[in-house]
């Protein structure tokens, strides 16, 4: 049966390292809905199968929705059969598979191995090596290293088009010399992507001792980077060692054809486009671009668009217990958490939810470290985005300069909060946002699908973004200064679309909530201090704007960047509880 230019329904699967999702997409009234979705955990380890939970994804969605398509043995109907039984498509993404090791091989470190590092950043990657033109001094110190260390993928990179040819050569002797000396089964894929002028010495050399890509060069220019095929590759290569390494997905992927891949990049992929859609919608104003954050059980992930830049980062959720940073991940979560605690129950803590990918607090002190450790995840995934990307405007001392509407959230650690207060909170304490912006809750965990289905169906991204499957939280003015605590930093004339009108005062220092009903739109006035910064273009700016009501309304925070705590450990809990008293949550 020949696949329908439009397909009319399309499941989508998405495999995570704890759960496992099935949504349903179809056309009602002329629209791609959600037609149901149905979560179980992912069958992941040793002697499981990825097709058992699978399969117990697919039942509780049959279970939900109208649309008949598994056959009564439990098999998937494909394609429709005659009486619209069934799916047109399947896309499927996993996140499910170990980091992959990679070396990299480059030149300077401002030049081609920080583009190197971006390429690598954006994906679930183990960088086992990073080696520059210093090392060369050293060939065979370099070839033992390689052969030690065995990584099952190598980049290389350097020379800007038309730029160094014969250090490029000398790395490509290196590498082929420490091929030769490793064991068959160990020989790592390479993936050229430097100087085009030696794709075809790439080729002559090094294709006889592994599998080889030779991709566009990732720094056409010095400072310019192209990496987006460098990241395909890359992200083919990975879903195929995972193939090798998770027993079931090859069956799953087959079921899905063409359109299978690797979550990060699908979500990549989905936010470069709602980035090019809003530079053509804001040309010739200020640059807003889209931000989203994935909290996931195994790492965190954050892409952000703005403008004609774009970019991805994957980090470990949990730092390396044997390296210096835990020490200073503890000290972090104890700051941050609104419940008393000891710096030993941190350590026991993040060694546990090391070990529990999908663990679940059950008391308030557990919610209480887990929320502090989401805000710790968060700042360390924007420190090195910042670091891989210099156009992304955040600084630790300043927060989240870059105007981001929407932000789009995921991770069962946000979407299955016990409150939503809890989740916005965490977000604003973490991303420490600046102007005004909306967050936005995609609670099923549909936008790397949208990335992916959007490669046969570009319109159901497009009408799957403004549908009721993405929540709006709340609309969030985030108001910067230098006044001192507690003077008047703006006042806010409300006039609600029932007809309801009210003025509130902003103290510098506070956080306030306006309840605007969910989906009613209302008319906000700001009048700032000539000192405060609301967004509006400068320092003293006002305006008017029209909101639509989110879960939380409207949050104006007014606590200053970046958020300061008391030193105090009594008054800094009283003062984290206080906040969370505000979003109508508590740590219970």
């Amino acid at each position: 049966m020949a696949i329908p230019q439009h397909p009319a329904i399309v499941l989508g699967l998405d495999l995570g390292c704890v759960h496992t999702r099935a949504t349903l997409f179809g056309i009602i009234e002329g629209k791609y809905r959600v037609l149901g979705s149905g979560t179980a955990r992912t069958t992941l380890g040793t002697g499981m199968h990825l097709g058992r939970g699978v399969g117990e994804a697919l039942q509780t969605l049959q279970g939900e929705c109208e649309h008949p398509f598994l056959k009564d043995s439990g098999g998937l109907i494909l394609p429709l059969d005659r009486m619209g039984r069934g799916v047109d498509r399947v896309a499927l993404l996993t996140s499910a598979g170990p980091q992959v090791r990679v070396s990299l091989l480059g030149l300077s470190d401002s030049g081609s191995l920080k583009a190197g590092r971006a390429v690598l950043g954006g994906l679930p990657l183990d960088t086992v090596d990073v080696l520059g033109v210093g090392d060369l001094a050293d060939e065979a110190k370099v070839i033992e290293r390689l052969v030690k260390t065995c990584p099952e993928i190598v980049v290389i990179a350097g020379g800007e088009d038309a730029g160094a040819q014969v250090l490029i050569l000398r790395w490509m002797e290196v590498l082929r010399t420490a091929c030769r000396l490793m064991p068959t089964t160990c020989q790592p894929v390479i993936v050229y992507a430097g100087n085009p002028n030696l794709d075809s010495m790439a080729i002559r050399r090094l294709e006889p001792v592994g599998k080889l890509h030779v991709v566009p060069n990732i720094q056409p220019a010095y400072g310019e980077y192209d990496l987006v095929p460098a990241q395909i590759v890359l992200a083919r290569e990975i879903l195929h060692q995972w193939k090798a390494k998770l027993p079931g997905l090859p069956g799953l992927c087959d079921l899905a054809r063409d359109l299978s891949g690797i979550t990060y990049r699908s979500l990549d992929r989905m936010v470069r486009y709602l980035g090019h859609s809003k530079r053509i919608e804001s040309a010739g104003m200020e640059r807003t671009g889209v931000l989203a954050v994935d909290l996931g059980a195994q790492s965190t992930t954050i892409s952000a668009s703005i403008g004609s830049l774009a970019g991805s980062v994957v980090q470990n959720k949990i730092p390396d217990v044997r390296d210096e940073s835990w020490r200073s991940a503890c000290q972090a979560v104890y700051k941050w958490t609104a419940e008393p605690i000891t710096l030993d129950m941190v350590d026991q803590f993040m060694c546990n939810y090391a070990l529990i990918p999908g663990w679940v607090p059950e008391t308030a002190t557990e919610l209480a470290l887990l929320q502090a450790f989401d805000r710790f995840r968060l700042m360390q995934a924007l420190n090195q985005f910042a670091e891989l990307y210099p156009w992304f405007n955040y600084h630790p001392d300043r927060g989240l300069q870059g105007h981001y509407e929407p932000i789009i959230i995921s991770g069962a650690v946000l979407t299955h909060a016990p409150h939503p207060g809890n989740v916005l909170l965490t977000l604003l304490d973490g991303l420490q946002p600046h102007g005004m912006t909306t967050f936005v809750i995609d609670r099923h965990h549909l936008l790397p699908l949208l990335g992916k289905i959007s490669e046969i169906e570009p319109v159901l991204p497009v009408q799957m973004l403004a549908s009721t499957a993405f929540v709006n939280l709340a609309t969030v003015v985030s108001a910067t200064s230098d006044l001192p605590q507690e003077k008047l930093a703006l006042t806010v004339h409300v006039e609600n679309e029932s007809g309801k009108i009210y003025t509130v005062d902003v103290h510098q220092g506070s956080l306030k909530r306006l309840v605007i009903p969910k989906d009613e739109e209302a008319i906000l006035e700001f009048v700032p201090h000539h000192r405060v910064d609301i967004g509006f273009n400068g320092a003293g700016r006002g305006g008017r704007i029209k909101v639509t009501g989110g879960v939380l309304g409207v949050v104006i925070d007014a606590r200053g960047r970046f958020v300061k705590l008391p030193d105090q450990s009594t008054e800094r809990i009283a003062r984290l509880g206080e906040w969370l008293r505000t979003m109508g949550a508590e740590n219970v």
